[in-house]
């Protein structure tokens, strides 16, 4: 029974659309203390790989899959569908962003830096999770809130 549930969730899957959560750069509040930071000679470095994050990194959520773009030009992809995901982790910042770190089925980790409208996208992923990995995030996913 347990496998036809299973099979029955991948046909309906399988015949939904892939709708668009969000695409687009990381938040762009990831700029700010860097920018300032300027006035000393030490900040240009961070603050010039804060803009390059900005021009190079595309974020696409969706309700099958994650892909990050990153590169000049867009030349590196990654992409994880949720099924692969097993744990969840995420660290909130300033201003409203966060951070996610997905463990993968295959040990591999998949990181995520600076969404934005973190709370809102956070749910919407766990929505996409199995449910066992949304449960067990909500209990000590979020390593901000311990």
């Amino acid at each position: 029974a347990a496998d036809e549930t299973k099979a029955a969730r991948k046909t309906a899957a399988a015949l939904t659309p892939e709708e668009t959560y969000y695409e687009g750069p990381p938040a762009i509040t990831e700029t700010i203390i860097p920018t300032v930071s300027i006035l000393t000679v030490v900040g240009i470095i961070p603050a010039a790989a804060a803009w390059a994050r900005q021009a190079w990194v595309r974020y696409k959520i969706t309700t099958r899959r994650i892909r990050v773009t990153s590169g000049v030009g867009g030349k590196d992809m990654a992409e994880i569908v949720y099924p692969d995901i097993v744990e969840l982790r995420t660290a909130k910042r300033l201003f409203g962003d966060g951070d996610l770190v997905a463990f993968l089925r295959d040990g591999a980790k998949f990181e995520m830096r600076n969404i934005p409208e973190f709370e809102d996208t956070i749910e919407f992923i766990l929505k996409q999770v199995d449910k066992d990995v949304a449960a067990e995030y909500r209990k000590k996913g979020d390593v901000t809130n311990p």
